[in-house]
């Protein structure tokens, strides 16, 4: 018969390994950095970073790791805008630009345009009766893998003077199903 002792030890071994289990298979508990994570593997995974200023120039560095192993697409929601101010948004000539490196230094995306125009080029304006955000094909579908460490450079520069005072959210989410491994 065993112990008291040994029961409650083989109880708080087998709570440590399945916390173990559960941080590594829920991202929501590995992920660390400058931004909320939310979602799960049916809906998709977002993570929202806090709000940088469109009409001002500036660098914006965000750092996070433990994000689950999905493709995953950079957008920034323009605050308070939707399909109705797509003229205001698409014909300014302030740049944006975007960088997201891992920790062992390669890019996966990398973007310093307008939003001008509709090249492939550009940064392009999807938008609906209450949203809009821009996104750039060179930041789309990027695979990011939990082990590693990601630091997003975001920067606004040569400020068109008609640039609503706005603010612009980052967000990286998810599209597909994380049903099969």
């Amino acid at each position: 018969m065993k112990s008291p002792g040994k029961r409650v030890a083989v109880a708080v071994a087998l709570c440590a390994v399945a916390s173990l289990w559960l941080a590594d298979e829920y991202p929501a508990f590995r992920f660390h950095g400058d931004g909320r994570f939310s979602g799960g593997p049916v809906f998709g995974y977002t993570v929202t970073m806090r709000p940088i200023p469109f009409a001002q120039a500036g660098e914006y560095v965000f750092h996070f790791r433990g994000l689950p192993e999905q493709e995953m697409t950079l957008e920034l929601y323009a605050e308070g805008e939707s399909e109705g101010d797509r003229d205001e948004l698409t014909h300014l000539g302030t740049t944006l630009g975007a960088a997201l490196v891992d920790q062992n230094g390669r890019i996966l995306c990398q973007a310093s345009t307008t939003a001008q125009g509709n090249s492939g080029h550009n940064w392009v304006l999807t938008s609906g009766s209450d949203e809009a955000a821009f996104w750039h094909r060179n930041c789309a579908g990027m695979l990011l893998k939990p082990p590693l460490a990601y630091t997003l450079t975001l920067r606004i520069s040569n400020v068109d003077p008609k640039t609503p005072r706005i603010n612009l959210v980052p967000v990286l989410h998810s599209d597909q199903l994380d049903l099969l491994p």
